[in-house]
């Protein structure tokens, strides 16, 4: 890849990444406005598919043309690196939920989702890589 395409991706990705935390306060706060069970669901689906692809990337690789790995890796491409971005608001939708729907109150629960995903925003770079490489047999 060219040097100025390398650099265009990368600006793109950190304009991503900063419009992503910008959003996260006002996405804590709809979260804990009120209960919403698909917006839940949603991000606890988000949150496992960034997991399972972390497990994958550092589990024993398994890379041969043709094994489930190598398979499982051509099919999802790019997609650890959309998971890993939209890890951060998912984190959010599911750590203000659940807050509400235990009893705290709203303010509480907004701040507690924001800082837990600001953690999460703190590790989506480094777990891209893990599961990226995990996936590609570079690991090993």
């Amino acid at each position: 890849m060219h040097l100025a395409a390398k650099d265009f991706l990368v600006a793109l990705l950190i304009g991503a990444e900063v419009f992503a935390v910008a959003s996260l306060w006002p996405l804590s706060e709809w979260a804990a406005s009120a209960p919403r069970r698909v917006g839940l669901v949603v991000a606890l689906a988000v949150i496992l598919a960034c997991v399972a692809l972390c497990t994958l990337g550092v589990a024993p690789p398994l890379v041969r043309v043709g094994s489930w790995r190598w398979v499982l890796g051509q099919a999802f491409g790019w997609s650890p690196l959309l998971l890993f971005m939209a890890l951060p608001a998912a984190v959010c939708v599911a750590s203000a939920q659940s807050l509400a729907r235990a009893g705290v109150r709203s303010r509480a629960a907004r701040t507690t989702a924001l800082v837990v995903s600001l953690m999460a925003v703190l590790v989506a770079p480094l777990a891209t890589i893990l599961s990226g490489c995990g996936l590609s047999g570079a690991c090993s």
